[in-house]
């Protein structure tokens, strides 16, 4: 398998008062136009609508992660080497070890033996598997809220974030270059900033956005820099930052809309699983209709035209054992 098509190190410092990816070095291919609307300052639209130093200060103040959730963050990049400080890092957090037991022992419910440790949760699942689900446990809590302004209810973000995490993780199988370890975590975390900027969002802000959506054909991202000065993705990566998450995966979160700009493929695989899951929440799979890509996405990726469908029907079936799965934990 080919690496990634082009190596970028990634951004390590997001704030909003430097907007990532606003301006610099663009996106990698289709560079014809920057799609995002001029950002206001000073007295401009977007502080008359919002405190952008109180946003800011919301993002800050959102709850840390569990540490053992961000160390198990930090290693998902070098998992095989890393074997016995990842079983003793789950094994010492009691909590923790309580809830992946519970979700490995609901994953082999058909089983006659049941799983009792942490190592023997490694043994029958896989490395990966077992972080993958311990990250989740310890993000499921802060994902659980509900969201009016974006018309979530309350777990609707985590079945998305989970449907999101199930496509990067499934996406490997498609692309002709190599995936980074990271996607799974930064799929599932690609949308932390709605936790915030959702709070933010009154119901005359939200039909402003929809205004400019439909008035002056923005997407919603577009729509909230315009009217906002700073977007949920911006937001997100401000969050990832402060929970000391490792910089991919702040670079995937803050670019996932507009992954050109990001300039990794974290980028790019975390756009897509973003779209695989709308498309699999909206009923979609099998239907004919494929997820919209931004430009270039499948091309960075190595993905042919008709992976797509092949995809979204992997990625819809795991999602519901996996949903499952990830249930109770």
């Amino acid at each position: 398998m080919e690496k990634a098509l082009q190596e970028y190190p990634a951004e390590s410092s997001v704030d909003v008062a430097d907007l990532p990816g606003r301006g610099g070095a663009g996106p990698l291919t289709h560079r014809s136009q920057d799609p995002r609307p001029e950002r206001t300052s000073g007295k401009g639209k977007g502080t008359e609508l919002v405190d952008l130093k109180q946003l800011i200060a919301q993002a800050d103040a959102l709850g840390p992660l569990p540490p053992t959730t961000v160390r198990l963050a930090e290693m998902a990049d070098n998992l095989d080497s890393n074997l016995d400080e990842i079983a003793d890092l789950i094994e010492f957090d009691q909590a923790l070890t309580i809830q992946l037991l519970r979700a490995a022992n609901s994953a082999f419910s058909a089983s006659p033996v049941s799983i009792g440790t942490v190592r023997e949760a490694v043994a029958r699942m896989g490395t990966k598997q077992v972080v993958d689900m311990a990250i989740a446990a310890g993000v499921k809590p802060i994902l659980q809220s509900s969201l009016p302004a974006y018309g979530l209810d309350e777990g609707a973000l985590w079945r998305h974030s989970v449907a999101a995490a199930v496509g990067a993780e499934s996406a490997q199988g498609f692309c002709q270059v190599e995936l980074p370890p990271e996607g799974f975590t930064t799929a599932l975390l690609h949308d932390v900033g709605k936790l915030v900027m959702g709070r933010f969002l009154s119901p005359s802000l939200v039909g402003l956005i929809r205004h400019a959506q439909e008035a002056d054909l923005l997407d919603p991202l577009a729509a909230e820099s315009l009217l906002l000065n700073v977007n949920h993705a911006e937001l997100g990566g401000r969050i990832a930052r402060r929970w000391n998450l490792p910089p991919r995966i702040i670079q995937g979160i803050v670019h996932h809309h507009q992954p050109g700009y990001g300039r990794d493929v974290i980028c790019d695989v975390t756009h897509l699983a973003n779209q695989v899951a709308k498309h699999i929440e909206a009923g979609l799979v099998g239907s004919g209709f494929e997820p919209s890509l931004a430009p270039g996405v499948a091309e960075r990726l190595g993905m042919p035209p008709q992976a797509m469908d092949d995809l979204c029907l992997l990625a819809a079936a795991r999602f519901e054992l996996i949903r499952s799965r990830y249930d109770v934990v």
